[in-house]
């Protein structure tokens, strides 16, 4: 067992936590793009959360609640809207809590995601119905909130209306007037832009170094 992570904690209970769950996070780890070390910290910070949260004493669990305060004052994920999404997306289940591994897989796909995983993850946050595909009011509904929040225009219409017959353009190559994974798949490797053009769903880059510069600044010296 190394040295205590965080000088923040009692070392004595940091190493009692790291002790009990530390083969847990050598499966864990699979999952993620992190080293065994870096996964350390990650569940460092998920201890951290869990000790503030009065409803998980003594389990590997923090509340949904707690973790959309790491996403928003953490990695900068604002947008009310697409919170909801992105739980549904981390995990689909109806639990009012996230795991250890929930929270470890969101960290790696947040921090070190391939674009394989983020368009896996993107679509289904755009998929509302869970159909695994998108339809055009799908579409609209989504745009419309992501333009309504930037625009002064309470008469968004028309322009939301013109936007996704854009995206059905660039994006439904079979005519079929729905996206399915393939096609947004197909169209974001084609041109990666695309990955969040029905919504916010990802941390910008500036919140996660900013992120990794502050819960885990030993990272660029292992």
């Amino acid at each position: 067992m190394s040295a205590s992570l965080d000088n923040t904690l009692d070392p004595m209970e940091e190493i009692r936590f790291r002790k009990k769950h530390g083969a847990n996070w050598l499966e864990i780890q699979k999952d993620t793009h992190f080293t065994f070390n870096e996964l350390e910290h990650i569940m460092v910070i998920f201890f951290k959360i869990q000790k503030r949260d009065e409803r998980c004493p003594g389990t590997d669990l923090i509340t949904r609640n707690h973790f959309r305060d790491v996403l928003h004052n953490g990695l900068g994920m604002t947008d009310a809207y697409m919170m909801e999404r992105v739980m549904v997306a981390l995990d689909r289940g109806t639990s009012p809590h996230v795991t250890m591994a929930t929270f470890a897989k969101a960290m790696s796909l947040y921090l070190r995601g391939d674009l394989e995983e983020r368009i896996a993850y993107a679509f289904t946050c755009y998929d509302l119905l869970g159909e695994g595909q998108l339809r055009r009011e799908t579409m609209y509904q989504l745009m419309k909130k992501s333009i309504a929040k930037a625009s002064r225009d309470d008469d968004v219409e028309e322009a939301v209306k013109e936007l996704v017959d854009i995206m059905l353009k660039r994006m439904d190559p079979d005519l079929d007037g729905v996206i399915n994974f393939q096609d947004f798949h197909d169209s974001v490797l084609k041109t990666p832009s695309l990955l969040e053009s029905l919504g916010y769903c990802f941390p910008e880059r500036p919140a996660v170094f900013a992120f990794i510069a502050t819960w885990c600044p030993v990272w660029g010296k292992m």
